[in-house]
């Protein structure tokens, strides 16, 4: 059968599958394909995460179904990681002292992790969408 397969950052492929082939069959097709490693993918469809050990069918995967990959970012973060945290750092010193600013910047980086882990995939990806619309 095929299904569809979307990543979040906007890659989309279609897929030739078997109802009985497993999650982590998925992944090592996807990485062959898309160069994903298996490790940062975590596939979603209906909201529901997919466990590697399931099969497809077990998540009701049907011909035409869209499948959501959020690529879960490094061990070590990459370089980007502490992106934001930096800037936060850098703007705050120059209106607070350095322990001033490193408590702030904390308290900032919590308030953007919960506020963003409160979005649905349906927020992220209009904000992705958004995004790469400016960029073009």
């Amino acid at each position: 059968m095929k299904i569809h397969i979307k990543v979040l950052q906007g890659q989309e492929c279609s897929m030739e599958v078997s109802s009985d082939m497993s999650v982590l069959e998925l992944k090592e097709q996807v990485f062959s394909r898309l160069k994903i490693p298996v490790s940062q993918q975590k596939f979603l469809v209906s909201g529901k995460t997919l466990a590697d050990e399931k099969s497809l069918d077990h998540y009701d995967v049907k011909e035409g179904t869209k499948l959501i990959v959020a690529i879960r970012k490094t061990e070590d973060g990459g370089p980007d990681a502490n992106l934001l945290r930096s800037a936060a750092y850098t703007f705050l010193r120059r209106f607070y002292t350095e322990p001033e600013a490193r408590k702030i910047q904390e308290e900032f980086i919590k308030s953007f992790h919960k506020s963003v882990s409160s979005l649905s995939l349906d927020d992220l990806e209009l904000i992705a969408t958004m995004h790469i619309n400016e960029v073009k």
